[in-house]
């Protein structure tokens, strides 16, 4: 799995040298305030300022940072893994793998989880208060200001940590980090419109051209920076869209479903699963899977509201699974009653539930989380193997693996 993930990401950032006007990975990375403040412009402005001092094109100073974000992220996972979760999962689709199987580690996906770390860090620092409502509301404005959805995984997760920890009214928490929901709502309310997205695509002219120089189109916004001008009303691909689609004979939410609940299987079962922890005892073990059911289930619970406003499932889970790993791993104050009875309850339930197979590590490899629209397909595409088998067969052949399988099985959908 280590392998075919490296591999997957060399493959991923050579490739990303070349994405431009067209690709909705850079084209959101590079939104900025050209056209006066907008939702996720900060780190396209960030960027974009960078380039000018330093003379650096955007989209390598882009591939740079997501670089370097992915890199923190494995060194965390890593360090924080040792003991609690096998290599495998952590490289697996389920968690890093999720967006390097599926092109979008250059995304602020990453950022923002790195983002997350960093305010749970400083919020478990011994720094006095009014230091860390700073650093936490300065790291999550940020983080808002890349991308809004971080209110509702990060925030959560950060308020979840200094509610149960410091056991003060949630009011009080909720006025403590009161700035995040305030750049939140500046966010949600310049969302954008037709004349900001043109601005935009007019200030990454030179960019766009230098990157794809053979390219018509790109005097006119695409992709993401396109996408700016709508909003939760009129958007046409809301996450409701989906629940009337069914793709080769397969109810699409129902794979979502099952996708989400093989992720918590797998999560689960691998839990102290390695040589370092058989001096554990079972009931331990049952503790700490417990435990780490709890924050899955909190974490999906703040998360949901993405599922309903988008559709880019596979982004959300990664989101989802990402987050709830930092904050199992940086811990939460398991004496809070709140949280000893949770974990009570979900041990119980858990140990009723008899699978109908014995969840094995090698199995993920066979595993797959599409982007977005899920079918057939875009499953296999998105396992460890056959990510690798889409990438060579469009390098020698010119064809995806679906433009190869598809003639072959004669599916209808």
């Amino acid at each position: 799995m280590i392998i075919l993930f490296c591999v997957a990401a060399c493959e991923q950032f050579y490739q990303s040298l070349t994405w431009g006007h067209n690709n909705w990975c850079m084209n959101e990375c590079l939104i900025n305030y050209a056209g006066g403040f907008v939702r996720r412009g900060f780190f396209g402005q960030l960027v974009f300022t960078l380039s000018e001092i330093t003379g650096i094109p955007a989209n390598l100073i882009v591939i740079g940072i997501c670089l370097i974000m992915l890199l923190a992220l494995i060194v965390f996972f890593c360090w924080k893994s040792s003991g609690r979760l096998p290599a495998i999962i952590i490289f697996s689709p389920i968690l890093l793998g999720g967006p390097t199987f599926q092109d979008f580690l250059i995304r602020k996906d990453t950022v923002c989880i790195v983002l997350l770390i960093a305010s749970l860090l400083v919020e478990k620092s011994k720094s006095g208060l009014w230091t860390r409502n700073f650093l936490i509301n300065l790291i999550g404005i940020v983080a808002i200001l890349c991308h809004e959805g971080f209110i509702f995984y990060g925030f959560a997760a950060i308020l979840a940590v200094r509610y149960f920890s410091a056991r003060e009214s949630i009011y009080k928490s909720l006025a403590g980090f009161s700035p995040m929901i305030l750049a939140f709502l500046l966010s949600s309310y310049f969302h954008g419109n037709e004349s900001t997205a043109e601005a935009i695509n007019q200030s990454l002219v030179k960019l766009w051209h230098h990157i794809e120089p053979n390219n018509g189109d790109i005097y006119h916004p695409s992709c993401a920076i396109y996408s700016l001008k709508y909003n939760f009303s009129n958007c046409p691909w809301n996450g409701y869209s989906l629940l009337w689609e069914v793709n080769y004979h397969v109810y699409t939410p129902l794979a979502w479903v099952g996708t989400i609940l093989l992720c918590f299987i797998y999560l689960l079962s691998a839990i102290q699963g390695d040589s370092k922890n058989l001096t554990l005892s079972s009931g331990a073990v049952e503790i700490e899977k417990g435990r780490f059911l709890v924050i899955l289930l909190l974490q999906l619970l703040s998360i949901f509201p993405l599922f309903v406003i988008g559709w880019d499932y596979g982004r959300w889970i990664f989101l989802w699974t990402s987050s709830s790993c930092a904050l199992y791993f940086l811990g939460l104050n398991w004496s809070h009653p709140f949280l000893e009875r949770s974990t009570r309850e979900v041990i119980h339930y858990y140990q009723m539930i008899r699978f109908p197979w014995v969840p094995q590590r090698w199995h993920l490899l066979l595993f797959g989380i599409p982007l977005c629209s899920w079918s057939l397909f875009s499953y296999l595409q998105a396992t460890p193997f056959g990510y690798q088998a889409d990438y060579f067969l469009k390098l020698f052949s010119h064809k995806s693996l679906f433009e190869t399988i598809y003639p072959l099985v004669k599916l209808q959908g």
